[in-house]
């Protein structure tokens, strides 16, 4: 039979917040630390698609801060990476937590508009074939002028 005393200690260990207590001390980041962080999860938990399409972006950053939030988070266990708030992780990585901000906002900023101009590529025979048809319009001179501009000879 087990002790009730050994029994309370067997519950807490498992719960959600002994857990969290748990990866702060072995992050080494302490709760009046966090209390007092610049909060910047609920941020880009904003964003579309959220955490995960930030940090998949954030994978293709060059920023040094960048890397060491990375290299930090990479490091936790699966639980610790997906029920840790990014201010910890950034904390414990000794990263500043505004300009993980910017260079998250800017990673993702740069995926978004490399995504956009990709799909531009893939349907622009479409698009072209489109111009073209409506260029040989009578009325079609918008078509026939951006085609013109689009092979450089306006």
């Amino acid at each position: 039979m087990v002790k009730s005393s050994d029994q309370s200690e067997h519950e807490i260990r498992f719960t959600s917040a002994a857990r969290r207590a748990k990866a702060l001390r072995k992050l080494g980041v302490s709760a009046d630390q966090l209390a007092s962080a610049t909060q910047i999860t609920p941020l880009l938990k904003g964003t579309r698609g959220g955490l995960k399409a930030v940090l998949e972006a954030m994978r293709f950053s060059k920023d040094p801060v960048v890397q060491s939030f990375l290299a930090k988070r990479d490091s936790l266990g699966v639980w610790a990476r997906e029920n840790t708030c990014w201010e910890v992780i950034a904390l414990a990585a000794g990263v500043d937590l505004l300009h993980l901000l910017g260079a998250a906002l800017l990673a993702w900023r740069e995926q978004t508009v490399t995504v956009g101009k990709l799909m531009a590529m893939f349907n622009l025979p479409e698009v072209v074939k489109k111009r073209i048809e409506y260029a040989k319009r009578p009325g079609g001179w918008r078509d026939r002028d951006a085609l013109d501009k689009l092979l450089g000879l306006l």
